[in-house]
């Protein structure tokens, strides 16, 4: 997924001003906006109030998810998210978005406040026991806390901020041993340690204006657990799966079943020249290409490689 198609999101206590705000933005951004709780109300005829009142909080939260959800599926739009939906929603916030907290004092919030319209939010009491709860919550799923004066100001702050947000985001997998990097058969893999490919890699990122994320792990399941959940949150992979190229069908699994992330397969050495055994990749397949004998060097290609991909 390209950069520019991350969703922005806002979040924040109810009163905020994240419709307000959103709505700015969407004219800053030439991004689509939507307000989670007026496209609730359109689809069900009640506000948000009048259908908690009359069906309850519990079905209240079930269609706030579905509505989510769908808004979810797009594409680089702004999203205004009522005050709860952080709460039950952490999960699907974090695939395809940049979230921003928008945050003002809740005495200035209370302000504002039309009592009749929200009947968890109805005074400063209420605020700042609800704040009590949610406040962790928000600036655990924000990427970012916009604390503006103004809807004005707040909004430029979005944009700002969200700049950085939309930089090509690239996971670096690293499999079993590689942390040996340096002591693990220096002459086939060099005098160089782990921490040094990641420095090398590092500078070529920043280099190129791109957010690269590293994890070496020595157990399979963790690796599967990494790739399944870049879905949504990175634009590319570069995997180096030691052993487990050659026999790892579940790394394979993992990497076909989240192909929205293309994955580029590297190996330090040439293993087309080494023992028959590590000839044999089963993971190859499962990316756009594979890179060997390329040093520290084919990381960086294998980056140049999905960049092209993501122009």
């Amino acid at each position: 997924m390209k950069p520019q198609e991350r969703n922005i999101i806002l979040i924040g206590m109810p009163g905020v001003g994240k419709t307000t705000v959103g709505r700015l933005v969407s004219e800053l951004s030439g991004r689509e906006f939507y307000d989670s709780d007026a496209v609730l109300e359109a689809e069900t005829g009640k506000t948000c109030a009048e259908f908690i009142i009359s069906r309850g909080g519990e079905e209240f939260r079930r269609e706030e998810r579905a509505v989510l959800r769908r808004l979810m599926s797009r594409r680089g739009v702004v999203i205004a998210c009522g005050g709860g939906v952080p709460v039950y929603n952490e999960d699907l916030l974090r695939k395809n978005s940049v979230v921003v907290y928008l945050c003002r004092p809740l005495e200035e919030i209370a302000k504002g406040l039309d009592a009749s319209s929200r009947p968890l939010s109805g005074n400063l009491d209420d605020l700042k026991a609800l704040f009590a709860k949610r406040g962790d919550i928000y600036s655990r799923c924000a990427d970012f806390t916009v604390t503006s004066d103004t809807a004005n100001e707040a909004a430029k702050s979005v944009v700002d901020g969200v700049k950085k947000y939309m930089k090509a985001k690239i996971l670096v997998i690293n499999g079993p041993n590689l942390n040996m990097l340096g002591i693990r058969e220096p002459g086939v893999y060099g005098s160089e340690s782990y921490e040094d490919l990641c420095d090398y890699i590092r500078q070529a990122a920043d280099e190129r204006g791109i957010t690269a994320e590293f994890i070496q792990s020595n157990h399979e399941g963790e690796l599967i657990d990494v790739i399944q959940s870049s879905l949504g949150e990175f634009d590319g992979i570069v995997i180096n799966p030691g052993a487990y190229t050659h026999y790892s069908y579940a790394v394979y699994d993992a990497l076909k079943a989240v192909t929205a992330v293309p994955a580029v397969e590297v190996h330090i050495s040439d293993i087309a020249s080494r023992e028959n055994w590590r000839q044999i990749s089963v993971t190859a397949s499962a990316c756009v290409v594979q890179i060997t004998g390329r040093g520290f060097q084919g990381y960086v290609d294998a980056i140049d490689l999905l960049l092209e991909r993501l122009a």
